[in-house]
C-alpha cells in the first residue's frame, strides 16, 4: 500500500523595504549652457544618522524623465556627501561638471542616501527634475544666478541667504505684482517671512538681481 506524503504549500513573500531617510524640495537650475563647469542643487533631507552620507548625479534623462542608465551618460557626479546634520536639514551642494554638457541634451538629477548603519541605500529617487543644456542661455545670467543661493525654497519661516562671492548688505523682497512687501533688509544671512503670506516672491538685491521663492 503506497503511503501518502503530506503536501505543503510554500508561500514566499516579497517584502519591499521603504526608508525613512529620503530628499525633498529640490532647488536647482533648469537650463544651463554648455560652458557651465560647475552645477548647485539645494535640498531637504530627514531622517539621517551618523555616518550616513549623500550622492548625487546629473543623468542623461529618458522621455519620461527618468535616468537612461543603459546610456552611461552622465555629466556630474559627488558621492560620500556628509550630511550638515542628523535628522533634518537643508543642504546646498556644488558639484563639478566632468563631462562636457551638449547642447540640447536633458539630463535628470538623481539622488541616494547610504547608509552608515548596514551600508545599505534607499536607491535613487527624486527623478523628472530636468536640467536643459541650451546655447542660448546666459553664461553671464546662469554665473549671477550661482553667485547668492538662497534655500530652503519653498520656505516657510526663515529664508537662508547664501553668497558665493562678496556679500551684500541690503535687499528687498517683491511679490508677484512688483509691489515691495519688505524693504531694507539688512541681510545677516537668514530673514524672517513668516509673515508673509503663501505665494511668489523675490528677493532682489542691492545690484538689481533677483532671486524667486515660494512662501507656502
Amino acid at each position: 500500500m503506497m503511503k501518502k506524503l503530506p503536501f505543503f504549500i510554500t508561500l514566499v513573500l516579497s517584502v519591499h523595504v521603504t526608508y525613512a531617510q529620503e530628499f525633498s524640495n529640490l532647488v536647482f537650475d533648469a537650463t544651463v549652457p554648455p560652458t557651465a563647469t560647475t552645477v548647485d542643487i539645494t535640498f531637504d533631507y530627514t531622517g539621517v544618522s551618523t555616518g550616513d552620507v549623500f550622492e548625487w548625479q546629473l543623468f542623461l534623462a529618458n522621455p519620461d524623465g527618468s535616468p537612461n542608465w543603459g546610456s552611461g551618460r552622465n555629466i556630474a557626479y559627488e558621492g560620500n556627501i556628509v550630511p550638515t546634520s542628523t535628522g533634518s536639514g537643508t543642504q546646498t551642494v556644488t558639484i563639478n561638471v566632468f563631462n562636457t554638457p551638449v547642447d540640447g541634451e536633458v539630463f535628470t538629477w538623481a539622488g541616494k542616501i547610504t547608509l552608515g548603519a548596514d551600508g545599505s541605500d534607499t536607491g535613487f529617487n527624486n527623478t523628472g527634475n530636468l536640467v536643459t543644456i541650451s546655447s542660448t542661455a546666459s553664461t553671464e545670467d546662469f554665473l549671477n544666478k550661482k553667485s547668492v543661493v538662497i534655500f530652503p525654497n519653498p520656505v516657510e519661516n526663515i529664508l537662508n541667504v547664501v553668497f558665493r562671492v562678496e556679500p551684500l548688505e541690503m535687499a528687498s523682497i517683491i511679490d508677484i505684482t512688483g509691489k515691495v512687501v519688505m524693504k531694507n533688509i539688512n541681510l545677516t544671512n537668514k530673514i524672517d517671512v513668516s509673515n508673509l503670506t503663501q505665494g511668489f516672491y523675490f528677493l532682489r538685491t542691492i545690484d538689481n538681481r533677483s532671486f524667486k521663492f515660494v512662501k507656502k
